[in-house]
């Protein structure tokens, strides 16, 4: 059973045939990358225990970690987005890995629609450790020229394409495990793979002395 991604969103179909969808992944370098996929994520997050293994787990893995959640793809924000083809969480490892870090350019958040402002204020400090909606370490940019690859909900299940973002907005996160709440927000993106590990060896090490162990296991190919 796959948890709802993060708690306060509604999932819901989402069309990204207009939004640069790439039928592959052969074009980037994927060599290495693991992920976990659960057989029962609704008993890990409702498990003081369970979820506290997870964070333990996912802090471990802060350095291999790459995170990719483009946020329309489980929640309709056409409105909010205006000028921005989509919103994507995600963190330097994965830009640095997939995209060009000297694309990115800080956006001010006072410059951002009403509406937009109204979405990050009502959706971040569910996803946020701390309950703020941009803490140390988070930051606003955009991303271009070019394309960005990112990840909807359950690519990793086959449910969904990669997509090739052309202008979108991006919430650049340092430190994920750090900063993100692992009940409302990690875990849940750990298994609609949008988190993913570039050291598949280290995690099933990892997994394998970890509590959840039981709930899930390692596929060191995506």
């Amino acid at each position: 059973m796959k948890r709802k991604l993060p708690i306060i969103f509604l999932i819901m179909t989402v069309c990204l045939s207009a939004c640069g969808n790439t039928n592959s992944l052969k074009q980037y370098d994927t060599a290495g990358i693991s992920y976990i996929a659960y057989s029962d994520i609704d008993t890990v997050c409702d498990s003081h225990e369970l979820t506290f293994a997870g964070e333990k787990l996912l802090s471990s893995m802060e350095e291999q970690l790459l995170l990719s959640f483009v946020v329309d793809s489980s929640i309709q924000i056409t409105e909010e987005l205006g000028e921005y083809d989509h919103l994507i969480l995600t963190n330097p490892q994965w830009v640095e890995r997939f995209g060009d870090p000297e694309k990115l350019t800080p956006v001010d958040y006072n410059s951002l629609s009403n509406r937009m402002q109204e979405f990050l204020n009502a959706q971040m400090p569910v996803m946020t450790a701390d309950g703020s909606v941009l803490p140390d370490g988070v930051g606003l940019y955009q991303y271009e020229p070019g394309k960005l690859l990112a990840f909807p909900v359950n690519v990793t299940l086959g449910a969904a394409e990669p997509i090739e973002a052309k202008k979108p907005l991006i919430i650049l996160v340092d430190q994920p495990a750090q900063t993100l709440d692992a009940h409302s927000c990690m875990l849940p993106l750990t298994s609609s793979g949008n988190v993913l590990f570039e050291d598949g060896d280290k995690l099933q090490r990892a997994f394998e002395t970890s509590a959840l162990k039981d709930y899930g296991t390692v596929h060191q190919k995506l």
